[in-house]
């Protein structure tokens, strides 16, 4: 992995610990994020284009930023005002 996005994942990520598998046949590899008893607190699959991609990589780790949020219950202040304006103009419609 290239030192520049295994730095950035590491700042992002801190106190987790950042690790990348051995590129897989495909080319992707597998992030995972392991707490202090290097247990596995989440993974995701890097494709070869995100890995490769400096912008690509930069959003896929934002998105598992947010992913990590939601599930906390921390979404940040200007996505709930996103959501809550998406709401207020989604329309339902009974079958």
């Amino acid at each position: 992995m290239e030192s520049s996005n295994r730095k950035l994942a590491e700042a992002l990520f801190a106190p987790l610990r950042v690790t990348f598998s051995t590129p897989r046949p495909d080319g992707s590899v597998v992030l995972a994020l392991l707490d202090a008893s290097d247990a596995t607190a989440y993974s995701r699959v890097i494709s070869t284009t995100q890995r490769h991609d400096a912008l690509a990589f930069a959003q896929s780790l934002e998105d598992i930023r947010l992913e990590l949020a939601v599930r906390s219950g921390n979404i940040p202040a200007d996505m709930r005002k996103a959501l809550k304006e998406q709401d207020s103009v989604l329309s339902y419609h009974l079958a």
